[in-house]
Protein backbone atom coordinates (compact mmCIF):
# COMPACT_ATOMS: atom_id res chain seq x y z
CA UNK A 1 0.00 0.00 0.00
CA UNK A 2 2.72 2.37 0.67
CA UNK A 3 4.37 1.77 -2.37
CA UNK A 4 1.43 2.80 -4.38
CA UNK A 5 0.64 5.71 -2.67
CA UNK A 6 4.15 6.62 -3.37
CA UNK A 7 3.88 6.06 -7.09
CA UNK A 8 0.44 7.82 -7.27
CA UNK A 9 2.29 10.72 -5.05
CA UNK A 10 4.41 11.26 -8.14
CA UNK A 11 2.28 10.29 -10.81
CA UNK A 12 2.12 13.93 -12.62
CA UNK A 13 5.83 13.81 -12.19
CA UNK A 14 5.62 10.31 -14.69
CA UNK A 15 2.85 11.87 -17.00
CA UNK A 16 5.47 14.62 -17.77
CA UNK A 17 8.61 12.61 -18.34
CA UNK A 18 6.35 10.88 -20.76
CA UNK A 19 5.41 13.80 -22.43
CA UNK A 20 8.37 15.22 -22.89
CA UNK A 21 10.01 11.61 -24.13
CA UNK A 22 7.16 11.46 -26.98
CA UNK A 23 7.48 15.36 -28.04
CA UNK A 24 11.56 15.01 -28.12
CA UNK A 25 11.19 11.43 -30.18
CA UNK A 26 8.83 13.23 -32.50
CA UNK A 27 11.30 16.17 -33.05
CA UNK A 28 14.31 13.93 -33.64
CA UNK A 29 12.51 11.53 -35.85
CA UNK A 30 10.44 14.23 -37.71
CA UNK A 31 14.15 16.16 -38.65
CA UNK A 32 15.27 12.55 -39.43
CA UNK A 33 12.67 11.69 -42.19
CA UNK A 34 13.41 15.47 -43.65
CA UNK A 35 15.81 16.95 -45.52
CA UNK A 36 16.36 21.45 -45.99
CA UNK A 37 14.74 23.06 -49.64
CA UNK A 38 18.07 22.63 -51.59
CA UNK A 39 17.76 19.46 -51.67
CA UNK A 40 13.73 18.07 -51.91
CA UNK A 41 11.05 18.89 -54.12
CA UNK A 42 7.84 19.46 -52.57
CA UNK A 43 4.25 19.22 -54.35
CA UNK A 44 1.08 20.39 -53.15
CA UNK A 45 -2.20 19.33 -54.98
CA UNK A 46 -5.46 21.18 -53.83
CA UNK A 47 -7.75 17.92 -54.20
CA UNK A 48 -10.00 16.13 -52.23
CA UNK A 49 -8.09 13.09 -51.75
CA UNK A 50 -4.43 11.35 -52.79
CA UNK A 51 -2.15 8.72 -51.99
CA UNK A 52 0.77 10.83 -50.96
CA UNK A 53 3.20 8.68 -50.03
CA UNK A 54 2.84 6.26 -52.56
CA UNK A 55 3.34 9.09 -55.49
CA UNK A 56 6.32 10.42 -53.48
CA UNK A 57 7.92 7.23 -53.62
CA UNK A 58 7.23 6.49 -57.54
CA UNK A 59 8.57 9.92 -58.30
CA UNK A 60 11.53 9.28 -55.82
CA UNK A 61 12.53 6.29 -58.02
CA UNK A 62 14.48 8.55 -60.21
CA UNK A 63 15.60 11.25 -58.79
CA UNK A 64 17.10 14.15 -60.03
CA UNK A 65 21.50 14.80 -58.93
CA UNK A 66 20.90 16.60 -55.72
CA UNK A 67 17.84 15.89 -54.81
CA UNK A 68 17.20 13.16 -51.77
CA UNK A 69 13.43 13.50 -51.56
CA UNK A 70 10.20 14.29 -52.72
CA UNK A 71 7.46 15.15 -50.65
CA UNK A 72 4.25 15.03 -52.08
CA UNK A 73 1.06 16.04 -49.42
CA UNK A 74 -2.85 17.51 -49.74
CA UNK A 75 -3.23 21.34 -49.12
CA UNK A 76 -4.63 19.90 -45.69
CA UNK A 77 -1.09 18.85 -44.77
CA UNK A 78 -0.68 22.83 -44.51
CA UNK A 79 -3.43 23.38 -42.31
CA UNK A 80 -1.48 25.08 -39.43
CA UNK A 81 1.66 25.75 -40.68
CA UNK A 82 1.18 28.05 -44.10
CA UNK A 83 5.33 28.52 -44.41
CA UNK A 84 5.83 24.70 -46.00
CA UNK A 85 2.59 25.20 -48.39
CA UNK A 86 4.13 28.78 -49.39
CA UNK A 87 7.72 27.30 -50.05
CA UNK A 88 6.84 24.21 -52.11
CA UNK A 89 8.37 23.65 -55.64
CA UNK A 90 5.24 22.67 -57.40
CA UNK A 91 1.15 22.61 -56.89
CA UNK A 92 -1.71 21.20 -58.09
CA UNK A 93 -4.76 23.60 -58.95
CA UNK A 94 -8.28 23.05 -59.55
CA UNK A 95 -9.79 25.79 -62.03
CA UNK A 96 -11.58 27.56 -59.25
CA UNK A 97 -8.63 27.92 -56.65
CA UNK A 98 -5.97 29.37 -59.45
CA UNK A 99 -6.68 33.11 -58.46
CA UNK A 100 -6.74 32.42 -55.21
CA UNK A 101 -3.09 31.50 -55.59
CA UNK A 102 -1.55 33.66 -58.46
CA UNK A 103 0.42 35.69 -56.51
CA UNK A 104 2.69 32.72 -55.44
CA UNK A 105 2.68 31.22 -59.15
CA UNK A 106 5.24 31.98 -61.90
CA UNK A 107 4.95 32.06 -66.06
CA UNK A 108 6.65 29.07 -67.57
CA UNK A 109 7.06 30.40 -71.02
CA UNK A 110 10.06 28.65 -72.28
CA UNK A 111 9.67 25.45 -70.50
CA UNK A 112 9.47 21.80 -72.44
CA UNK A 113 5.85 21.63 -71.58
CA UNK A 114 2.92 21.32 -74.37
CA UNK A 115 1.23 24.78 -73.97
CA UNK A 116 -1.85 22.93 -75.44
CA UNK A 117 -4.66 22.83 -73.16
CA UNK A 118 -2.14 25.01 -70.38
CA UNK A 119 -3.39 27.82 -67.91
CA UNK A 120 -3.05 31.00 -70.09
CA UNK A 121 -2.01 34.64 -68.51
CA UNK A 122 -1.67 37.22 -70.67
CA UNK A 123 -1.04 34.79 -73.46
CA UNK A 124 1.80 33.26 -71.75
CA UNK A 125 2.09 29.51 -70.21
CA UNK A 126 1.27 29.75 -66.36
CA UNK A 127 0.00 25.79 -65.77
CA UNK A 128 0.27 22.33 -68.07
CA UNK A 129 -2.86 20.38 -67.60
CA UNK A 130 -2.73 17.31 -65.18
CA UNK A 131 -6.66 16.46 -64.99
CA UNK A 132 -9.34 16.88 -67.96
CA UNK A 133 -12.34 16.81 -65.83
CA UNK A 134 -14.71 16.37 -69.50
CA UNK A 135 -12.28 13.25 -70.43
CA UNK A 136 -11.66 11.98 -67.06
CA UNK A 137 -7.86 10.85 -67.73
CA UNK A 138 -4.69 12.64 -66.47
CA UNK A 139 -1.41 12.50 -64.62
CA UNK A 140 -0.78 10.27 -61.59
CA UNK A 141 -4.71 9.49 -61.73
CA UNK A 142 -3.69 6.61 -59.98
CA UNK A 143 -2.51 8.15 -57.43
CA UNK A 144 -4.98 11.40 -57.13
CA UNK A 145 -8.37 11.45 -56.87
CA UNK A 146 -9.39 14.54 -58.68
CA UNK A 147 -12.13 17.05 -58.20
CA UNK A 148 -14.76 17.38 -61.12
CA UNK A 149 -12.93 20.43 -62.80
CA UNK A 150 -9.79 20.57 -64.92
CA UNK A 151 -6.44 20.77 -62.48
CA UNK A 152 -3.51 22.79 -63.32
CA UNK A 153 0.11 22.14 -62.45
CA UNK A 154 2.09 25.10 -61.38
CA UNK A 155 5.39 26.03 -59.90
CA UNK A 156 6.09 28.04 -57.42
CA UNK A 157 7.89 31.67 -58.17
CA UNK A 158 10.02 31.57 -55.56
CA UNK A 159 11.41 27.76 -56.30
CA UNK A 160 15.01 27.62 -56.48
CA UNK A 161 14.50 24.74 -58.34
CA UNK A 162 14.19 25.75 -61.84
CA UNK A 163 17.36 26.84 -63.69
CA UNK A 164 16.10 27.42 -66.91
CA UNK A 165 13.32 29.64 -66.12
CA UNK A 166 15.04 32.08 -63.26
CA UNK A 167 18.72 31.31 -63.70
CA UNK A 168 19.44 30.34 -60.21
CA UNK A 169 19.21 27.39 -58.78
CA UNK A 170 18.40 23.39 -60.66
CA UNK A 171 15.99 22.26 -63.15
CA UNK A 172 15.37 19.36 -60.04
CA UNK A 173 11.44 20.79 -60.04
CA UNK A 174 11.18 20.42 -64.07
CA UNK A 175 12.04 17.22 -63.60
CA UNK A 176 9.99 16.07 -61.30
CA UNK A 177 7.15 18.12 -62.84
CA UNK A 178 7.72 16.12 -66.14
CA UNK A 179 7.51 12.72 -64.55
CA UNK A 180 4.39 13.35 -62.60
CA UNK A 181 2.81 14.34 -66.12
CA UNK A 182 4.16 10.79 -67.59
CA UNK A 183 2.30 8.99 -64.97
CA UNK A 184 -0.89 8.84 -67.05
CA UNK A 185 -4.22 6.92 -65.62
CA UNK A 186 -7.87 7.51 -65.61
CA UNK A 187 -10.32 7.78 -62.27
Amino acid sequence: MRVLRRIFSRFYLYVLWVFFAVLFCGLVFSRLGDTDPAHKITLYADVPDMRDTVLAAELEKEKPEGIRMVKVHPFSYAMFDTDDLLGADLYILPASRVEEYADSLRCIEGAPFDAAGGCLRGGELWGVLVWDAAKGEGAAADFIDYPDEDCWLFFNKDSKHILSLNGTGDDAAIEIAQRLLDLRGEQ
